[in-house]
């Protein structure tokens, strides 16, 4: 089993960002943040993390979308403010990402933006938005903000939200077939 840290969206809260990466770096495979820090992409805190640029980032070092593939696990990774990610009536549109992520082939796509956790199964994709764990929106505002570890296996997909104290909410853990 491979394990792989999803954040997203803190709005400039690097400290939320250094305690996040320290509580996990030796248990995961890799990091992925997914916009909207308010960071330079040279930021130290970035070392070693796979980033995407969000809407309120204004570092140019920071990419559009990113194909990472690891362990046979191929990610494709984006903020989603570029491909129409915002959705009035449901959690979010997936349309325009699924297809990049199909050109890309990837099985994973990761986003944010939205600030609304969520994971689901789409076109034989696992999509997975962490939340935002400094300005959290949707039905989970209460938590108090949300970021995601997904756990890899050769037949199925474990993704579990966490809050800012790094407690798991059993009640938003979902799991998937590969």
């Amino acid at each position: 089993m491979t394990k792989f840290l999803i954040v997203s969206d803190t709005h400039g809260d690097r400290d939320i960002l250094v305690d996040i990466f320290n509580h996990w770096q030796s248990n995961v495979a890799a990091v992925f943040y997914n916009g909207d820090s308010e960071l330079s992409a040279n930021d130290s805190v970035f070392d070693g993390v796979s980033t995407v640029i969000g809407n309120m980032d204004t570092d140019d070092d920071f990419v559009a979308a990113r194909v990472t593939t690891i362990a046979g696990t191929t990610f494709f990774q984006t903020h989603g403010h570029l491909y129409n990610v915002r959705s009035l009536d449901s959690w979010a549109n997936l349309t325009v990402m699924n297809q990049l992520a199909k050109e890309a082939k990837a099985q994973i796509v990761l986003f944010g933006h939205t600030h609304i956790d969520g994971v689901a199964m789409f076109d034989d994709k696992l999509f997975i938005n962490p939340g935002s764990i400094s300005l959290p929106k949707g039905s989970h505002i209460a938590i108090g903000g949300t970021y995601a570890v997904l756990t890899v296996s050769d037949t199925a997909y474990s993704v579990a939200f966490y809050n800012r104290q790094h407690e798991e909410i059993p009640a938003l853990t979902q799991s998937f077939n590969r």
